[in-house]
C-alpha cells in the first residue's frame, strides 16, 4: 500500500535515509505523530538552562556558525550563543546569513540589520559573514546535484544544499541552526486556550476565534478541519490525492491537548527523524558538528517539564522567557516568515521543467503534466521538490 510506513528507517550506501514512493509523491513523510521516542528525560523543568546547555556544546567548537536568517528562532540562537560567549569566555560566534538579491520574499536583510543594531548596541560580540545567493541552492542545481548522483535517489528535506553551504562555512567547528523551534516554541493548543482565558477572549479578531475553535474542537472535528486546510496536491491522481489528504489530516486531528504531551510529541515524527539523519550526514561529512538546541532531547523534555499538564507558553511569550532581555520586542512579536521558494525551484530547475517529458515518475500515481505545469508556475508547490529531483536524476541517469 502507498502510504503504509510501518518499515524501519532505511540507510543508503551514502548514509543519507532512503525514501519510500510516498515520501516522494506527497513531498515528505506524511505519518503520524510518535514514530519515535525522545531518548531524554529530564525532572529540570528550566528550559532556560537547557538552552544554554546545547549552545555551551557548540560554542567548544570552533568556529562556532549560526545559522542567522533573521527570523525569531536564528536571532534568539544568535543573541543567547553569544551572550554566553562572552560571559564563559568562549570565542564569539559567527552569524552567517545568505541573502537573495534576485527574491524581494526572501529578504529580511530589515530583521538582520535590527538585530544586529540591538545586539551590538548592548555590547555583545560576534562575526557577521554575508553570502549572497543566486543559484547554488536549486533542488538540482550544482551543489546539490553530486549529493543527488551519489545518494541514487531524492532526498529529505530536499532544500538540502541550505545545509551544505553551511557546513562548509563550519567545518572543523560547529554549525547551530534554528530546525524545530515552530513545532516546540509555539502551534500548541492547551498555549492558545490558556492565553485565550488570561485575556478573557478580549481584542480577538475572527481569524483568532477561529484558531481557537480549531484548538478546542474533539478530534473528529479537528479531523474535519485539517481535511478542509490540507493543500490540494494537485500533482497526485485522484485516489492517492485523497488517501494522502486524509493521512495529513488524521495526523493534525491527533495532536494531544495537554501541553506537555503535544510537546513531547512534536517532533517524534518519522519526517523529523530522516530530516535531522541527513543533515547530520552533511554536517559529519564537512568535519562538522551539527547543534540544533531547539530541536535537542533534553531542552524538549525541559520546555514540557516546565509548562506542565495546562501551564504552557504561547510562542511569544516562550521566546520573550528564553532570550532573557537580549532581543528588541518587535523580533519577539514577529509573526511574518520569509519563503525561500525561488532560489529552490531556480533557474536549473526550471530549465529542466520545461523539458520534461515524464521520465522518472509513475504515471499511475502522478499527473505528468500537472506536475510539469506546477513546476513551471509562479508558485512551484513544496511538496514536488522530491519529485523533480527524481525526475532529474532519471534523466540524468540515461543522459
Amino acid at each position: 500500500m502507498l502510504l503504509a510506513h510501518d518499515e524501519p528507517l532505511r540507510i543508503g550506501p551514502t548514509g543519507l535515509p532512503l525514501l519510500t514512493p510516498a515520501d516522494i509523491a506527497f513531498g515528505y513523510p506524511i505519518e503520524s505523530r510518535g514514530w519515535r521516542t525522545l531518548t531524554a528525560r529530564t525532572p529540570a523543568a528550566n528550559p532556560f538552562r537547557a538552552l544554554r546547555a546545547a549552545l555551551r556544546r557548540a560554542l567548544r567548537r570552533h568556529p562556532c556558525v549560526i545559522a542567522f536568517s533573521g527570523g525569531r528562532d536564528s536571532s534568539l540562537l544568535l543573541a543567547v550563543a553569544a551572550d554566553l560567549a562572552a560571559r564563559e569566555g568562549h570565542a564569539p560566534p559567527v552569524a552567517l546569513t545568505l541573502r537573495y538579491a534576485d527574491d524581494p520574499q526572501a529578504d529580511e536583510s530589515a530583521w538582520q540589520e535590527a538585530v544586529v543594531a540591538h545586539l551590538r548596541g548592548r555590547g555583545v560580540r560576534f562575526e557577521w559573514e554575508r553570502r549572497q545567493i543566486t543559484a547554488e541552492l536549486d533542488l538540482i542545481g550544482p551543489v546539490m546535484a553530486p549529493v543527488l548522483r551519489a545518494h541514487g535517489g531524492p532526498v529529505y528535506p530536499a532544500a538540502l544544499a541550505n545545509t551544505v553551504v553551511l557546513a562548509d562555512y563550519a567545518a572543523g567547528g560547529s554549525l547551530v541552526t534554528g530546525n524545530g523551534g515552530d513545532e516546540i516554541l509555539g502551534n500548541h493548543r492547551a498555549a492558545v486556550l490558556r492565553a485565550v482565558l488570561r485575556r478573557r477572549g478580549r481584542g480577538l479578531s475572527r481569524s483568532d476565534w477561529i484558531v481557537v475553535g480549531a484548538s478546542a474542537a474533539p478530534s473528529p472535528l479537528r479531523y474535519l478541519i485539517a481535511r478542509y486546510k490540507v493543500t490540494d496536491p494537485c500533482w497526485l491522481r485522484p485516489a492517492y490525492r485523497r488517501a494522502a489528504s486524509r493521512v495529513v489530516a488524521r495526523n493534525a486531528a491527533r495532536q494531544p491537548l495537554r501541553w506537555d504531551r503535544s510537546v513531547l510529541s512534536a517532533r517524534t515524527s518519522r519526517a523529523v527523524t530522516i530530516g535531522e539523519r541527513t543533515r547530520g550526514v552533511v554536517a559529519r561529512g564537512k568535519d562538522c558538528a551539527l547543534v540544533e538546541p531547539l530541536a535537542d532531547d533534553r531542552f524538549i523534555a525541559a520546555y514540557a517539564a516546565f509548562g506542565g499538564h495546562w501551564d504552557g507558553l504561547t510562542r511569544i511569550a516562550a521566546t520573550r522567557l528564553l532570550a532573557d532581555g537580549l532581543l528588541p520586542d518587535a523580533v519577539l512579536r514577529r509573526t511574518d516568515k520569509a519563503s525561500f521558494n525561488a532560489s529552490r525551484f531556480g533557474s536549473h530547475s526550471r530549465a529542466f521543467a520545461s523539458t520534461w517529458d515524464g521520465a522518472g515518475c509513475d504515471a499511475e500515481l502522478i499527473d505528468p503534466d500537472a506536475l510539469r505545469a506546477a513546476w513551471l508556475s509562479d508558485h512551484p508547490p513544496a511538496g514536488t521538490a522530491l519529485l523533480l529531483q527524481q525526475a532529474w536524476l532519471a534523466t540524468a541517469v540515461t543522459s
